[in-house]
Order: structure tokens, then sequence, then C-alpha cells
């Protein structure tokens, strides 16, 4: 498996933390952002509390057309294809503890 360099921004950058807080996170009551400085790096992280108040969370529209914009074209560009591949072989979503490990899995973690 690679490692992606810096994992925030590119998390950020792909619309890929906008969906986590859209998907998981708001319907929790939490929200996690993350700022960025001018070289990509990371300047702060915040983990902001909403559950002891009714009230949902949500975007602004233009929060929520640019997360969106960015996550489709992460999509579009890589996320389709590895979804599909992954259907194929019915390893899309973890639904157990018992999923059975690839041999070049296994042979990763022995080195």
């Amino acid at each position: 498996m690679k490692r992606i360099e810096n994992p925030v921004q590119f998390l950020v950058e792909n619309g890929i933390m906008f969906e986590l807080n859209r998907q998981v996170l708001h319907p929790l009551g939490m929200e996690l952002r993350i700022h960025l400085d001018d070289d990509g790096d990371v300047d702060s992280i915040e983990l902001l509390d909403n559950r002891d108040n009714p009230a949902p969370i949500y975007f602004s529209p233009e929060e929520y057309e640019a997360g969106r914009a960015r996550y489709e074209q992460y999509l579009n560009e890589h996320g389709k294809a590895n979804l599909q591949k992954r259907r194929r072989i019915g390893a899309v979503i973890q639904t157990g503890p018992n999923v059975p490990r690839r041999a070049d899995d296994e042979e990763a973690d022995e080195a």
C-alpha cells in the first residue's frame, strides 16, 4: 500500500473531509474543521460538538457546492473506478470482523 504524502491536505482538497462531515459527523452532532496554511500544511484542527443542541449542522450553500464539487471531481477521476473494482469482489464496506485477509496483505504485515 502506498502512503499519501500529506493526508490531511489530500482529504480536504478532494472533498473527502467534506463528505466525512456531511455523512458521518454532522448526523452525530459533530464537525471536524481542518485549516491549512498557504503551503497546504495543517494550521489547526477543531472538533466542534453540537450533540446537546437539537439544531442540525449544515454547510452554507457556498460551502456545500464547493465541497460537493471537489468530491465529485475526485469520484470522477479516481473514486468511481475504485468503488466498482471493490464491488466486484464484494469488499466495499466491511460489515463484520471476519473478513479474510489477502495473502499479500499478510506478507506486508510480516515484513
